[in-house]
């Protein structure tokens, strides 16, 4: 048996959309900000004095947080105002459509009975 939901306040489905937005950007601002001092570090540690291991460890730390976690954690947020403002769009018409549906037909009654 499918549930139903009632949304009390639509302008917070849209404001959790934005915020949604905003904390993807946020993410990806922040995972994307030392990658460079990263990579630069990884490629200096990897001489022959430190036999590679330290830079290439440098290299996976930043290969697997900024570009898998951050970058999934990105997405998830991205795609959830994305849901969100889709939710809002679809109950805010369906919402305006019963309105109207609704006065149009009590107009008629109306005309009809007085």
């Amino acid at each position: 048996m499918a549930g139903t939901t009632h949304v009390g306040d639509t302008e917070q489905l849209l404001k959790a959309s934005r915020g949604c937005s905003e904390l993807a950007s946020l993410v990806q601002t922040a995972g994307d900000y030392p990658r460079s001092d990263l990579d630069a570090a990884a490629r200096s540690l990897s001489g022959a004095n430190w036999d590679g291991q330290l830079g290439g460890a440098l290299e996976y730390l930043a290969t697997r947080w900024m570009d898998h976690q951050c970058a999934a954690l990105h997405t998830a947020y991205r795609r959830l105002g994305e849901k969100t403002f889709s939710t809002w769009s679809a109950y805010t018409g369906a919402e305006r459509t019963n309105t109207a549906t609704f006065s149009d037909a009590h107009a008629d009654i109306r005309a009809t009975f007085g």
